[in-house]
């Protein structure tokens, strides 16, 4: 866990031109929570609970939020652009379920040096992404074929 305490603060919700919502969160609170541009954050929006990213546009932070989190926090009404909500955050620095390799794609990725290295110069995004795929199969057979896929991918990237 981090060891930067919770930080509090009121923000209005946002729109992001094509769809969306985000609030500014304060340098002031950023500085006193030690965030910084990309980072995972964690917290809560009129209590609901979120994890989320930070961007940073022209030096001020922004936090993007979900749509399940604004029907949440806004229960039993939506919440619009324009609302004040309470927000907490702090740096989350636990894993996402997508940041863990399952051992059966691990194997495949480290069956040979040519996938090691294309899996190796991939985004943290794209790994993700490929393990996403690999654990949302609800079938055995479908998760085969999707690690297969993920090798080919891999050896194609030279």
């Amino acid at each position: 866990m981090s060891t930067k305490p919770v930080q509090r603060f009121k923000a209005t919700l946002e729109p992001v031109p094509h769809g969306g919502l985000f609030v500014v969160v304060p340098a002031k609170t950023a500085a006193a929570a030690g965030l910084k541009y990309g980072a995972r954050v964690r917290g809560t929006v009129n209590g609901a609970p979120y994890r989320s990213s930070l961007m940073k546009y022209s030096g001020v932070f922004h936090m993007g939020v979900h749509k399940a989190t604004v029907a949440q926090a806004g229960a039993p009404k939506s919440l619009e652009p324009g609302d004040r909500v309470t927000v907490t955050i702090a740096l989350d620095d636990q894993p996402l379920p997508t940041d863990v390799v399952p051992d059966d794609l691990a194997e495949a990725i480290a069956s040979s040096a040519l996938t090691r290295a294309a899996w190796k110069a991939l985004s943290p995004a794209h790994k993700r992404e490929h393990v996403k795929q690999v654990i949302e199969a609800k079938k055995t057979e479908t998760r085969v074929r999707r690690i297969a896929a993920t090798v080919a991918a891999l050896k194609r990237q030279e």
